[in-house]
């Protein structure tokens, strides 16, 4: 069974993958989108949406911006939505994914956004594992493994937060990076 099948499983329990870990994102982003005066977002691997739907983030914290939803693991956005975005928000949704196809997601990341990307991605266990036994966070890395995967990709603006483990922070302007250790 391939990662996005057994996902697709996983987001059957209704408990699993809800998309409320943006939560911890949330005044981040909204400092770089009111910063870059953004008026479109693509919450790329959205969960299950409950982040807007219940907890209504955009409202408070987004200008009232509803961002396009894509997380192919849930039918309902699993279909790429089409054009291009001000800002891509990208939260827990990296690790998630084999080392062998991070390049090709992450260019597809870029290639949504126009002004900047914002990345959480957590480097340490989930509390949750695949059906095939592995850990759920399949790709677990420091932030200077991140930012080498990031860097060939980084022509706007972009934000990475990687925690978990440790928590470090990086911004990455003109291919140019700036790290943060918190």
């Amino acid at each position: 069974m391939n990662l996005i099948d057994q996902y697709k499983q996983m987001h059957e329990d209704e408990n699993l993958y809800s998309g409320s870990a943006l939560t911890i994102h949330k005044e981040s982003i909204q400092q770089f989108l009111v910063n870059t005066k953004c008026e479109t977002i693509l919450d790329y691997g959205c969960g299950k949406g409950v982040q807007y739907f219940q907890e209504n983030i955009h409202q408070e914290y987004f200008g009232g911006i509803m961002p396009s939803l894509y997380d192919p693991a849930i039918k309902e956005y699993s279909k790429m939505p089409r054009g291009k975005f001000d800002a891509v928000i990208c939260t827990d949704v990296l690790e998630h994914i084999e080392e062998e196809d991070l390049q090709k997601v992450i260019k597809e990341i870029y290639n949504k956004a126009t002004k900047f990307v914002y990345l959480g991605i957590c480097n340490a266990p989930a509390d949750s594992f695949l059906p095939d036994g592995r850990n759920s966070h399949v790709t677990q890395k420091d932030l200077e493994w991140w930012i080498e995967q990031i860097i060939p990709h980084a022509e706007i603006y972009t934000f990475v937060y990687v925690y978990g483990k440790y928590k470090s922070k990086a911004i990455i302007e003109n291919k140019t990076v700036t790290l943060k250790r918190i």
